[in-house]
């Protein structure tokens, strides 16, 4: 999209202290997939990830229910092309020697959406340009806690995907006409070095989001993740924890007490490329018995492995053989009440801080 016009509509948005009706649409870079705030519990604001003493203190994770069920992260090279409800997706790496940001990756993006989110509910103005602590942030993203020189390289390593990747959208509006929006997860980073006799090591870090994710982050329904929680969530296999969020995704978007999901579909949105019948004896076999055997995610969600009949559907056994077809995964609830879901910042308010950054 053009900047200036771009910079024109903040203005009048800005001018009229409202939303108006063409920027949701316009500056919503993933109109696709949308849980409405009307759809699930009327977005509102809960959950506490204040910052406390410090940077130091823990910040709740923040996952995004739209996120959750797109497949724009990938273990591999990539790239990915997609299609929901009409739009099309594709995300890549420009140049051929680059690595595409995978779901490990993502982490930091939770952990900045938490740090954003604890930052605009202590009263202080959101800002894309976020300035951390890398020992938090590296303990948040790694399971055992280790803090070390490769954390340090691995972390620069990440943020340098998250630079590389472009994310591509085409929303049809009608009559013909298509809108198409590029864009990456992180405009820049900065990070001052400590060097000592013993090696060198990262202070402080300051990562600036793309207009986009900004937005995506304050605009779109959320939750809070707890640290530990998240760490478990996350130990696993990337497509077990992948799988798990796509179903748990689906299962709030559902307002129900249980929902399906095709097997072909569940595959699409990890994303992998394995044929079904590899995905459904290893991949998904392994992520049903990870999440089986994990607390945090069995206490909210439960999966069995379906076959629909004419007289409705009933449980398979993965070793039985039986049409991909007819193959689906039933998504029920567990004993843990949902995560309240929550908007941070308005249409107006989110154009507002990013004029102002």
């Amino acid at each position: 999209m053009n900047h200036d016009r771009q910079d024109a509509r903040r203005d009048r948005a800005i001018r009229k202290g409202a939303e108006p009706q063409t920027a949701r649409k316009q500056d919503d870079p993933f109109a696709l997939g949308r849980v409405t705030a009307a759809s699930v519990a009327a977005g509102a604001a809960t959950g506490s990830s204040s910052l406390g003493g410090g940077l130091g203190a823990p910040i709740a994770m923040r996952n995004d229910i739209s996120l959750m069920l797109l497949p724009v992260f990938v273990d591999g090279p990539g790239p990915i092309d997609a299609e929901f409800d009409g739009h099309r997706l594709r995300v890549y790496v420009e140049g051929d020697d680059g690595r595409m940001a995978s779901p490990t990756d993502r982490k930091i993006l939770n952990f900045l959406a938490g740090a954003i989110a604890a930052r605009i509910r202590s009263g202080q103005a959101g800002s894309r340009h976020i300035r951390i602590e890398t020992r938090p942030l590296i303990e948040a993203l790694r399971a055992d806690g280790v803090v070390g020189g490769a954390e340090y390289e691995r972390l620069i390593a990440s943020l340098k995907r998250l630079m590389g990747t472009v994310i591509e959208t085409t929303m049809p509006l009608g009559d013909g006409v298509s809108r198409e929006r590029r864009f990456r997860w992180v405009d820049a980073y900065e990070h001052d070095n400590h060097t000592t006799s013993g090696g060198k090591s990262i202070l402080s870090l300051q990562i600036t989001l793309s207009d986009d994710a900004f937005m995506w982050m304050t605009r779109t329904l959320g939750f809070e993740v707890a640290q530990p929680e998240f760490a478990a969530v996350t130990a696993s296999r990337s497509s077990a924890w992948r799988i798990y969020e796509i179903c748990f995704a689906q299962l709030i978007q559902a307002k129900s007490a249980t929902s399906a999901i095709h097997i072909d579909d569940l595959r699409r949105r990890v994303p992998i490329s394995a044929p079904l019948k590899v995905f459904k004896s290893r991949t998904l076999r392994t992520a049903m018995e990870t999440i089986a055997a994990t607390p945090e995610m069995n206490a909210h969600i439960r999966l069995l492995l379906e076959r629909r009949t004419p007289k409705g559907f009933e449980e398979v056994d993965f070793a039985k053989r039986v049409s991909h077809d007819d193959l689906f995964v039933r998504i029920m609830r567990g004993r843990r009440a949902w995560p309240a879901m929550n908007v941070l910042l308005s249409q107006a308010d989110a154009v507002t801080a990013l004029a102002r950054a």
